[in-house]
């Protein structure tokens, strides 16, 4: 995704289906990292991520796919994502493509994250939507994955009403949560403190977003994951990735053991899990 692509979408509110932008039906249109049909032993864990800048930025998705290939994890992440900036679930839900996108394949996995203030300042639309969510990605034989986000750095008191509300919806829904913003609450009280804001204070560095993957990698696959590649390190800047690394496992292990558990149904092929 390119960041032309990435701007364009953010400012005028486009829905990104990505990694394809070509106008065919969303049937058509490949997983980033999808294997033959052929290969059975080898097949990727499908991934479609829902959400807004929160998940597009630095590209998320990818970040985590790459982390599954340079682990040679057995089944590999193939990923998609719909985003568009700004968005909440309620404007997906309207909209319609996620539930294009959610029939036109089997998923094994659909990550579901609102508006980042959403479950602040209007939490049942939060909890409406989610339910709605993740019983559409039921239909599709995915896991529902809550993508749990990170306070303002305005308002880092606004953590514990996300925390409640994603938790909430996690255990009523039967979700797998992923805890990022608890992740981003330890990082940040860390010394040194990493850089995981951009100037506006709300959005991802590259550290941030690489902090938020390594917590989707742990959850997804039971492990830490593996070293940066020297690219990887560079943009890191001076933020320590084994330190990241720790908070989002950490974070993880904090959590119930029904959050964080992948089913047994998911494991019918090789995968590293180690809870």
């Amino acid at each position: 995704m390119n960041v032309r692509r990435i701007l364009l979408a953010w400012m005028l509110g486009v829905v990104v289906v990505g990694p394809s932008v070509a106008a065919e039906s969303p049937s058509a249109k490949p997983l980033i990292g999808s294997a033959s049909p052929q290969a059975v032993m080898g097949r990727p864990l499908s991934v479609l991520f829902v959400g807004n800048s929160y998940t597009f930025f630095n590209d998320l998705p990818t970040m985590v796919r790459q982390m599954s290939l340079d682990a040679a994890q057995p089944r590999p992440l193939a990923v998609r994502d719909v985003t568009f900036g700004g968005a909440s679930l309620e404007a997906h839900w309207n909209r319609g493509v996620v539930q294009q996108v959610l029939a036109s394949q089997h998923w094994d996995y659909v990550v579901i994250q609102d508006f980042s203030t959403m479950p602040v300042d209007n939490p049942e639309k939060t909890r409406k939507y989610v339910r709605l969510m993740a019983a559409e990605a039921r239909k599709a034989g995915a896991q529902p994955i809550l993508y749990l986000t990170w306070a303002r750095q305005a308002n880092p008191a606004m953590q514990a009403q996300l925390d409640a509300v994603y938790t909430g919806l996690a255990n009523e829904t039967h979700a797998l949560l992923a805890p990022v913003g608890q992740a981003w609450k330890q990082a940040l009280a860390a010394t040194p403190q990493p850089h995981l804001f951009i100037e506006d204070g709300s959005h991802p560095s590259y550290s941030g977003s690489y902090l938020t993957a390594s917590v989707f990698y742990s959850l997804i696959y039971g492990v830490q994951p593996p070293a940066p590649s020297s690219e990887q390190a560079a943009r890191l800047d001076h933020d320590s990735s084994s330190a990241l690394q720790g908070f989002a496992w950490n974070s993880l292990q904090a959590q119930d053991l029904a959050l964080r558990t992948v089913p047994a149904e998911l494991r019918t092929l090789p995968i590293t899990a180690t809870r």
